[in-house]
């Protein structure tokens, strides 16, 4: 009876010591959270929606292109391997036709720049403020948002901003 008693408390201290182990083995860097998506509206004087396609001199969505801002010089974003290539897409809420803008990360004087080509005539710059935070700052989110040097919004809540063309 003794033996099957210290039998007993040695599998219990071995699989102890084999749960600890395995756990000390686990890396601590927790969950990665990417929060910077900015929604943009663009209308012209009179409040028409232009990225809608039915409105006459829209953006076209296919013309588009995002150039980040690293290390002083611009770079088209275009990543096959995402869902969105081109780091955007053109979504319908309701009767409105909104643009979802995921910005450089790429920070140059603590701010990424991220330019969008509009068109061939039309680019604009958006500026982000971004906190980073997690072992090896692999989590970030946008703080405040500059769109041709003004600030338009900051804080919390939903990034969204209407851009008069």
């Amino acid at each position: 009876m003794v033996f099957s008693q210290c039998r007993r408390m040695i599998m219990v201290m071995l699989l102890a010591a084999l749960g600890m182990a395995a756990t000390a083995c686990e890396k601590e860097e927790g969950d990665v959270i990417i929060n910077t998506a900015i929604e943009l509206r663009f209308t012209d004087a009179i409040g028409h929606n232009l990225l809608d396609p039915a409105t006459p001199n829209a953006f076209s969505q296919e013309e588009i292109e995002l150039y980040y801002l690293v290390n002083g010089e611009r770079k088209l974003t275009l990543d096959g391997s995402l869902d969105y290539p081109k780091h955007f897409f053109v979504f319908q809420a309701g009767t409105q036709h909104i643009m979802r803008l995921f910005p450089s990360l790429h920070e140059e004087n603590m701010r990424t720049q991220t330019y969008i080509r509009l068109s061939e005539t039309d680019t604009d710059t958006i500026s982000c403020a971004i906190k980073r935070w997690g072992k090896g700052n692999q989590s970030a989110a946008v703080t405040k948002v500059w769109y041709n040097n003004e600030l338009v919004w900051e804080g919390t809540g939903p990034r969204y901003v209407e851009v008069v063309k």
